[in-house]
């Protein structure tokens, strides 16, 4: 009878483990597996701040802006400030001529004259153009008045510096804050719009008809003084 009850006992034992072991096979397999923030692969679209697209700019022949000209003159001389007004009036954009160099600015309608001496706050802002053959840029701005009702940026390198330009910057010219506008200019001649992204996700439009032609009234002006006095001195 001993030898019956120890085997019954061992046996019911062994049944008690088997039940155990099967229902902890069973839990493993039903619960998820716990992933690790270290086991989270890096790089995933969370962490990527998705930018919308740029429309192409249609060509608005109704809504033309004029380009204007006028003398500027501050501490460092004098300059001739070519200028258009958006095509919704909210953002003028400014050519600046002073010797043989050329500056690209953009600013809230009508504050250009009030912020371009201003020191620059140092921030740097990434922005976009899009031109009406769907071609797009990068434009790396110094922006003077982020966010402010006195807005006003100067390009710091074009195309931009920071990230990947979406289009390749000729080897012969560095793509810095005086060669980039030159660069900047010789596009923007070569299209009739263009659209600008002057905020992140905030477009305005500019009307790029005439302004070949602007650039070659300003530049041809700056050359008679010098060719008088080279004639008058022979």
């Amino acid at each position: 009878m001993k030898k019956l009850s120890l085997v019954l006992s061992s046996g019911i034992f062994f049944t008690s483990f088997g039940c155990s072991v099967n229902s902890q096979k069973a839990v493993t397999t039903n619960t998820p597996a716990v992933v690790h923030a270290a086991d989270a692969p890096s790089g995933s679209s969370a962490d990527l701040v998705p930018v919308s697209a740029l429309p192409v700019p249609a060509l608005d022949h109704g809504n033309q802006q004029a380009w204007r000209s006028g003398n500027v003159k501050d501490s460092l001389g004098e300059a001739v400030a070519l200028k258009e007004t958006s095509l919704d009036r909210k953002y003028d954009l400014v050519i600046l001529e002073r010797g043989a160099y050329s500056f690209v600015s953009f600013a809230r309608h009508k504050r250009w004259e009030a912020v371009r001496n201003l020191p620059a706050k140092g921030r740097l802002m990434n922005l976009r153009a899009k031109f009406e053959d769907g071609e797009e840029q990068r434009i790396e701005w110094d922006e003077l008045g982020f966010a402010t009702a006195n807005l006003c940026s100067v390009l710091w390198s074009y195309p931009a510096k920071t990230g990947a330009p979406i289009g390749p910057a000729p080897e012969s010219v560095t793509a810095d804050s005086v060669g980039g506008d030159q660069l900047l200019i010789e596009e923007m001649m070569k299209h009739k719009t263009m659209l600008l992204e002057v905020e992140p996700g905030v477009t305005t439009q500019f009307d790029m008809t005439g302004l070949a032609q602007e650039i070659a009234k300003v530049r041809t002006a700056k050359t008679q003084p010098v060719l008088q006095a080279e004639q008058t001195a022979e």
